[in-house]
């Protein structure tokens, strides 16, 4: 029986107004997926069917409370893993997956969905960036996908990419890897100064939004890269002006 043929039954059943049906279906991908990772590799042809169900699903979803659960439900989906190998392989194809399926439908995502889809970019974006942490080979999909800085930049959306680059420090922070980024050598660090470099290379960007949004993301004051010293000096400007009582006469 065809893959497809077999997922898509509970991934259809993930935007059901039946929570136990939502629940159970969550937990048959999720027992699926972990079985995949320990066993046979899941192919990209494989994971696209499933990421462009999982899109509908959620394109199906209405009202904010759901739609905020299952795009965080969608983002956890590769959180179970089995040896280092085998999850790093699955995660790798999974998240190109991911971003292939988003940047396809994004031309199509109406202004009265367009909310939900900007969550779910974001969450997975998180998890991204929270396994690709001390491992390369899933890092690298970012460089390929939307942080892609040549090739055929149309498989990016522009408000993908836009999007990824206004919430890629927020997302480092929440998951606490900048703050392990302050150790240098660190799996933490490592990872923040690559992803500084996937936005660094997009400073060269043909497109001139991208260009100007990659160079302020670059520059925020959370990086470890970016001084700090002006602001300090700020700082003390302004608690001397406080300190300054005038001249007594």
């Amino acid at each position: 029986m065809a893959a497809n043929e077999v997922q898509m039954p509970f991934i259809k059943n993930l935007a059901s107004s039946d929570r136990k049906l939502r629940t159970a279906s969550l937990d048959s991908l999720k027992t699926f997926l972990s079985t995949r990772i320990r066993t046979n590799p899941l192919q990209l042809p494989e994971a696209l069917r499933l990421w462009k169900g999982l899109y509908f699903a959620l394109w199906m979803t209405d009202r904010p409370g759901p739609q905020q659960r299952l795009a965080a439900d969608l983002a956890s989906l590769a959180d179970d893993g089995g040896d280092q190998n085998a999850s790093s392989s699955f995660r790798a194809v999974w998240y190109a997956a991911f971003w292939d399926v988003i940047g396809q439908q994004w031309p199509q995502i109406d202004r009265h969905r367009m909310d939900k889809f900007l969550l779910l970019v974001r969450r997975v974006f998180a998890a991204h960036v929270r396994h690709a942490r001390g491992d390369a080979d899933v890092a690298g999909v970012l460089a390929e996908w939307p942080f892609e800085a040549s090739g055929d930049l149309r498989r990016v959306p522009l408000g993908v990419r836009l999007h990824v680059l206004d919430l890629w420090v927020d997302e480092l922070e929440r998951e606490g890897i900048l703050a392990e980024g302050e150790e240098k050598g660190s799996d933490g660090r490592v990872l923040v100064e690559r992803v500084g470099e996937m936005v660094q290379g997009l400073l060269h960007c043909p497109v001139k939004q991208v260009r100007e949004r990659a160079r302020e993301s670059y520059d925020d004051e959370r990086l470890p890269w970016v001084k700090k010293g002006d602001e300090d000096e700020e700082k003390g400007a302004e608690e001397e002006d406080e300190e300054w009582g005038g001249i007594d006469e």
